[in-house]
């Protein structure tokens, strides 16, 4: 994560917070993305979420693991958002669960989960993490006013 660019929203008023476009860490999302980032931006915040625009085959969030928070992860269609032209693969605990539909997916904290297998994008769609936690796992590490929660890997020797 270290390559990741720096977040650099905005707080407009105390509640507030203007949304400021970043290049993902992913090279087939070629959009800017955004994040709110919680705590980090207004004090008693503690919802982080990250939006971007897929447009293209890709992998998210490998290796398979797990995180001290619950988490949502919402696919919707760009244009409409019942409008749902692609073909994911995600893996829940032990099972992989097939996506062709607008959907959100929660994931409860210490749930094995992940890869997330976009096979194929038909029409562009928008992925949404959601974590509610004072250390979402959209937030570089660079970011986190305390040190992040560490993810333990699963399906690998890291």
């Amino acid at each position: 994560m270290a390559d990741m660019p720096f977040i650099k929203n905005i707080k407009r008023e105390e509640n507030v917070v203007e949304l400021k476009p970043w290049k993902s860490i992913h090279q087939t999302i070629t959009k800017p993305m955004v994040t709110g980032a919680g705590p980090m931006e207004i004090k008693d915040s503690a919802l982080a979420m990250g939006f971007a625009h897929i447009t293209a085959p890709d992998v998210l969030g490998s290796p398979t693991h797990v995180h001290p928070f619950d988490q949502w992860i919402y696919l919707i269609g760009a244009e409409d958002f019942s409008e749902f032209d692609a073909d994911v693969d995600f893996t829940l605990g032990d099972e992989i669960v097939h996506i062709n539909y607008p959907c959100y997916v929660f994931i409860p904290k210490g749930m094995k989960h992940c890869p997330l297998d976009i096979k194929r994008v038909g029409k562009p769609i928008i992925f949404v993490d959601a974590s509610i936690t004072q250390e979402a796992s959209v937030r570089p590490e660079t970011l986190a006013s305390t040190k992040r929660p560490t993810y333990q890997a699963l399906n690998n020797k890291d």
